[in-house]
């Protein structure tokens, strides 16, 4: 039987985890025109999760509502899906009603079509967006563990 903190958890990392999908742009020569939708089979996809201390949390949503609005402003018809969640760290991952251990999950997950959009992604987002090494360091600071998928083709995706 799910308990009810097990149905709750289910319910807010559903909603956490929902896709905010950019419309595309209209489409440029070299682009096929695609709206924006789900994440599909075959698509290129670069996924990081920062898990870090409280006393870092209030930089971190800064920072990420920066990023949230330099990508929304810069990378329409490049960008399929955007979503970031946030959330605590359990004491016991695999289990949902596990204690908290006081430590944030931050988990970004952008969908690309191809991995050289992944690339061109890096190379504009480094050279245009004015928090780009502030972010860096911040992942960087001591207590903060990052993992990095970079370009993850995405094998199955519903809906």
């Amino acid at each position: 039987m799910i308990t009810k903190n097990v149905r709750a958890a289910v319910a807010v990392l559903a909603l956490a985890m929902s896709p905010l999908a950019l419309p595309a742009a209209p489409a440029a020569s070299a682009q096929p025109a695609v709206a924006a939708g789900p994440c599909k089979a075959a698509y290129k996809q670069l996924t990081i999760m920062v898990t870090t201390e409280k006393r870092n949390v209030a930089e971190g949503d800064r920072l990420w509502d920066s990023h949230a609005g330099y990508i929304r402003a810069s990378h329409r018809g490049l960008l399929v899906t955007y979503s970031l969640a946030k959330g605590p760290e359990l004491s016991d991952p695999l289990d949902p009603a596990s204690a908290p251990t006081g430590r944030v999950t931050y988990a970004l997950t952008e969908c690309y079509r191809t991995s050289a959009d992944i690339q061109r992604h890096w190379r504009k987002t480094a050279a245009e967006w004015h928090d780009f090494n502030a972010l860096v360091d911040w992942m960087k600071r001591p207590g903060t563990q990052v993992v990095t998928l970079h370009d993850g083709r995405v094998r199955n995706s519903l809906w």
